[in-house]
């Protein structure tokens, strides 16, 4: 047997590192695998099962991925607006006049990865019968850990296209089919969590050093990842439960970074003590690209544009206090760019204080090392006292996990500086998990997401909470052609690529791009 696995591990990816078994922490997050790979001379180690999950991270770590990661989960939402030298695809993004030609609408990387996923899956336990070292506990543990990876890109589909198809099997050679089609969202995001809820005691706890621990989907990733999705779903006591999991896993200790260093150590320097899962990069081997374009002025590709993405006017709100370190460590006035250009992770401040902040304070760093987080200790606290508020739980401690994030963001402003009495009903909390979690996470690829779940949980609010959360990033375009382009649900997801469309006929369309197709582009 000859059949070669080109079309699911190549199109993106040439080259297979050497020295596999003795690869370094870095090698691993450069595996590729080859072009000629071939089933019945592969698949024959350990080393070749490492490879293949190597080269999913390696997937994660392309611009392609990265790209449709923030513009998806970050530049469509409240938090940001157009920058400068934006391409065109961007342009019509944040302008509303979003088609299926557009290029954001391709989901073709995700698929990659996931296609490598499936791949690991349905290969690797075959080596358990070749390689006499491969035991079923190392087995288990990378299945877990691609599961893993596939549920995170299935979730993020699903929260940018809502209707995607599902597919657990990888394409191995040119006669299957590409004809899938699409399946319901909810039963999707169902499955994955009892697919990755089947494996969760297979997750490895922790590697013997921090960048596999941090870099790689442990037990404690895949147990904030499936909190995520629970809540998603309003699954709130699953949803607490597995946050309880994290935070009280003995072998992996997490705990909040202090005030002091919080900017520089957890976005400039990476991997901190309160990261749970990030993206790992390097400026000599893998950059981090996307970051440096969208949010920085160099570092990026040759002939990109930069600062594609500008922080929205926050002094016209009042989100955050003066005291709050998170305001001015994230971004910055700009009197000569009259806006706002982004800070975090390309930027530190060495001074603690709020007051008299200038531009010489920040002392810029090369963002092409800078880590992408995906999950880390705040966010599993945000989680569980979501939870709690939409479950009628403790409202008081929903308050304290707030309050301890906060906290740390507003040293100045000194312990217990918010009062529960100022919060002590639902609707009151509600509001101030949402703002604190856009706080927290502002320009961490969060927010647009966390606004989809507040309005799928009570649609009934959906005008209020679009004109509340999404209509003033438009303040300059013609408002009566912005309702129109955001007055129903499902303007608030993707199309469907033009191109996807035509090579699998079973894809449908999202009804609103179907009506919308001819608006001309202003």
């Amino acid at each position: 047997m000859k059949t070669k696995i080109r079309h699911i591990l190549s199109n993106m990816l040439v080259g297979l590192a050497a020295g596999l078994s003795l690869c370094s922490c870095d090698d691993f997050f450069e595996l590729r695998p080859t072009n000629e790979m071939v089933l019945d001379e592969f698949w024959q180690t350990e080393s070749d099962v490492l490879s293949v999950t190597g080269a999913c991270y390696r997937a994660m770590q392309q611009p392609g991925f990265m790209q449709r990661l923030m513009v998806w989960s970050e530049f469509r939402s409240d938090n940001v607006i157009l920058g400068n030298n934006l391409g065109q695809d961007l342009y019509y993004i944040g302008t509303l006049n979003i088609l299926p030609s557009n290029g954001y609408a391709y989901w073709g990387d995700f698929y990659t990865v996931i296609n490598l996923c499936n791949t690991v899956e349905r290969f690797a336990p075959q080596v358990c019968d070749k390689d006499p070292n491969f035991t079923q506990e190392q087995l288990r543990a990378y299945i877990a850990e691609v599961k893993a990876i596939r549920a995170f890109c299935y979730f993020t589909l699903v929260r940018t296209f809502r209707d995607v198809p599902l597919i657990t099997e990888p394409t191995v050679d040119d006669t299957q089919t590409f004809q899938v089609a699409q399946s319901d969202p909810d039963e999707l995001i169902d499955f994955l969590i009892e697919d990755l809820a089947a494996v969760e005691n297979d997750a490895v706890e922790a590697w013997a050093n921090t960048e596999y621990t941090k870099g790689r989907f442990t037990r404690a990733g895949l147990r904030a990842l499936l909190a995520d999705m629970c809540l998603w779903r309003n699954r709130y006591a699953e949803c607490i439960s597995y946050c309880d999991r994290v935070t009280g896993d003995q072998n992996n200790i997490l705990s909040l970074v202090g005030s002091n260093a919080y900017n520089r150590s957890v976005f400039v320097a990476g991997n901190s003590s309160e990261s749970i899962f990030e993206l790992q990069f390097s400026r000599n081997n893998i950059p981090n690209y996307t970051v440096c374009e969208f949010y920085g002025t160099e570092g990026g590709h040759s002939g990109w544009g930069h600062q594609q993405m500008m922080a929205y006017d926050f002094t016209s709100t009042d989100l955050f206090e003066t005291t709050d370190l998170r305001g001015i460590d994230s971004f910055y006035s700009s009197s000569s760019l009259a806006a706002f250009p982004i800070k975090k992770y390309l930027a530190y401040r060495n001074e603690l204080h709020t007051t008299n902040v200038r531009e010489s304070d920040y002392i810029g760093v090369d963002g092409g090392v800078s880590n992408w987080i995906i999950y880390r200790l705040p966010d599993v606290m945000l989680m569980k006292a979501e939870a709690l508020v939409e479950s009628g739980g403790s409202l008081e401690e929903a308050f304290r996990l707030v309050s301890t994030v906060y906290d740390r963001a507003n040293p100045e402003a000194g312990t217990g500086s918010l009062s529960f009495s100022s919060y002590n009903t639902q609707d009151r909390m509600r509001d101030l998990v949402f703002d604190e979690r856009q706080r927290e996470f502002l320009f961490e690829g969060k927010r647009y997401f966390d606004i989809l779940r507040r309005i799928n949980r009570d649609r009934s609010q959906f005008r209020n909470l679009v004109s509340t959360y999404l209509l003033p990033k438009y303040s300059s375009l013609d408002q009566a052609t912005v309702s129109s382009k955001l007055s129903e649900l499902n303007a608030l997801y993707m199309p469907i690529k033009d191109s996807e469309l035509r090579s699998n006929k079973l894809l449908i369309q999202n009804p609103f791009y179907k009506v919308s197709s001819a608006i001309e582009k202003n």
